[in-house]
């Protein structure tokens, strides 16, 4: 009689999988070699990518029971896997596969989800990025178009999408795996190599990502640079290319299981709030004192562009267009080189972005949403 090894996972314990490069199995009285380990590992992630409901393995060799690690090792790897929700193996060398939804609805999701990641890539990627400048575009991307799922989340009520990366680049809207699922599939197609993180943060179960530039690992939360609730147009790097020591203030995870970053070397980006970049320069808000500075790209030379608080801004040609904290937080606008400062009203306005050469802002004290033509 076959003994059947139940493995059922749901979503928060999804979040338990480790990488594949330090799969170690179970102790156990049968040997098992590297390259069966791999033909299981291969013949899992050929099902779960097409959604297939089983596949084999050689239970000759490999224990049943230590197939759910081989399994969660394939859908940490393999972010395109999507909606996969347990498996049932067998002593008999058969594994089960369970899904959150039909295989022609996945396999459909899947499909639009690759061609949005072709989009996005041809209008994000530009030939001759540097992994840097690709792993920016990619989180700034995000940050930008999908909104946190936070209603959702707090009424215990969100959808299986949410987690996905269909909830991320279809639906514009998920919680923390969607970002860094979204993150993980992305950068992969693009030559960052790129790890999905799982851990814990504030208390829940959270994940984020690892990314590698110049062959130093950094950590990458993307969920949490993005504002909650949703501020259109904003940006922040707080979270962005972090080392081990600095995400573990308010993170925690198996870092035995995961590459250690130690380089301080984008430290320059955490200060960094609604930053635009422009022109081989980065004009941003400085988190300390809330002024506008610009940094050259390439010598990282800083410069303060005003002496207004700017903590909201978007930037149009030759103009920036800013919230100015140190004058009631009037409309203004200013020449990139701080010149030509001029008041464009007297409301409490909160910028937000531009596009179609229309600005976009908002009453603080209304909260209505304005517009001015540029």
């Amino acid at each position: 009689m076959n003994h059947i090894f139940k493995l059922l996972i749901a979503i928060v314990l999804l979040l338990s999988i480790t990488p594949m490069h330090i799969f170690a199995a179970a102790p156990s009285s049968m040997t098992i070699t590297k390259s069966e380990e791999q033909t299981a590992y291969d013949n899992i992630v050929k099902s779960l990518l097409n959604a297939e409901t089983n596949t084999t393995f050689n239970a000759s060799k490999i224990s049943y029971k230590d197939i759910g690690k081989i399994v969660n090792q394939a859908v940490a790897n393999n972010p395109s896997i999507s909606y996969y929700n347990g498996l049932t193996a067998s002593s008999n060398g058969t594994i089960n596969f369970k899904y959150k939804a039909d295989r022609k609805v996945i396999l459909e999701k899947n499909k639009k989800v690759n061609m949005e990641v072709d989009r996005i890539i041809k209008e994000n990627i530009r030939k001759g990025m540097s992994d840097l400048e690709k792993v920016k575009s990619i989180h700034d991307y995000l940050v930008l178009s999908v909104a946190y799922d936070y209603d959702n989340f707090l009424k215990n009520n969100v959808s299986d999408d949410s987690y996905e990366a269909y909830g991320a680049l279809i639906n514009k809207i998920v919680v923390c795996d969607g970002y860094t699922k979204s993150m993980a599939l992305i950068l992969n197609m693009v030559g960052v190599q790129t790890i999905q993180v799982t851990g814990i943060a504030n208390g829940g179960n959270h994940s984020w990502n690892m990314v590698k530039i110049d062959g130093q690992y950094y950590h990458v939360d993307t969920t949490w640079d993005d504002p909650v609730p949703n501020k259109p147009g904003s940006v922040h790097y707080n979270y962005f290319l972090k080392n081990t020591k600095q995400l573990k203030v308010n993170h925690q995870w198996d870092e035995t299981a995961y590459p250690v970053a130690t380089s301080s070397k984008f430290n320059y980006f955490h200060n960094m709030n609604n930053m635009v970049e422009k022109d081989g320069m980065y004009y941003y808000s400085d988190s300390k004192d809330n002024l506008l500075y610009k940094m050259d790209k390439k010598t990282l030379k800083k410069t303060k562009v005003l002496g207004d608080k700017v903590p909201y801004f978007a930037i149009q040609g030759q103009w920036i267009y800013y919230s100015n904290y140190s004058n009631g937080g009037y409309l203004y606008k200013v020449k990139l080189n701080g010149k030509e400062k001029k008041q464009i009203n007297s409301i409490h306005s909160e910028v937000m972005f531009i596009k179609d050469n229309i600005l976009y802002y908002q009453n603080t004290k209304t909260k209505k949403n304005l517009k001015l033509v540029l």
